[in-house]
């Protein structure tokens, strides 16, 4: 199944195809999702990750066509 996928700069994008979907095997879990995109554990105690715009528990399974955001403050001046 294909998840997309909004991170930081420092996730792992390799897996990430022309369309910017990351396949995935059928009942793959939010959190072994971020441990796949390699998303820093710390990133995910301070900071929201969220499934389809909702904040979910970290063992929710993910379907196909799900968009995980994982959202970082932004700086301004």
């Amino acid at each position: 199944m294909k998840i997309e996928f909004h991170g930081p700069p420092m996730c792992d994008f390799s897996r990430m195809d022309k369309n910017g979907d990351i396949e995935v095997p059928e009942g793959t879990t939010l959190k072994q999702f971020l441990k796949l995109v390699k998303l820093p554990v710390i990133w995910r105690k301070v900071f929201p990750v969220l499934v389809n715009y909702q904040k979910v528990p970290m063992e929710t399974a993910l379907n196909d066509g799900d968009i995980v955001s994982a959202f970082s403050p932004s700086g301004g001046g």
